[in-house]
């Protein structure tokens, strides 16, 4: 297989094998990020630190529901491993979209330092979504 080369003026050439491992990093930053926070939900290893009152009390809402939060957690766990074992990444994608959505929305509007989440989660998320566009565009076509 003949790798194809996208022309981009000096230290930005690069070629589809280096896309495609740049995605695997990707996702696999993403993938552990998702199954460890969703296993840590139920096990309790590493303690949340606090964050602003805000985003507290909606955590809080969302644990006192004893519905909510276990299945956003399952739902991270069952992701996160299938997106570590490359399976239906493009659908995993899109039951992410919404978890990722609240999670950055809650960060930037009431953290006054939001750019670890947003560096650590929603930018391998957007990366994701970007190098899986075409299969994304086929659930909705």
């Amino acid at each position: 297989m003949q790798e194809s080369r996208i022309d981009l003026p000096g230290p930005f050439r690069y070629t589809d094998s280096m896309i495609e491992y740049i995605e695997i990093v990707c996702r696999w930053i993403f993938g552990l990020q998702m199954f460890f926070w969703g296993l840590n939900g139920f096990f309790h290893w590493v303690k949340i630190p606090p964050s602003d009152p805000k985003i507290d009390a909606f955590v809080n809402a969302c644990l006192e529901t004893r519905f909510i939060m276990p299945t956003v957690k399952l739902m991270e766990i069952i992701g996160g491993a299938v997106l570590l074992l490359n399976f239906a990444v493009p659908a995993t994608l899109v039951v992410f979209a919404p978890l990722i959505f609240v999670i950055s929305g809650l960060h930037i509007l009431h953290n006054p330092k939001p750019w670890g989440v947003l560096v650590t989660t929603t930018l391998p998320y957007l990366l994701l979504v970007f190098f899986h566009n075409t299969s994304l565009l086929r659930l909705v076509h």
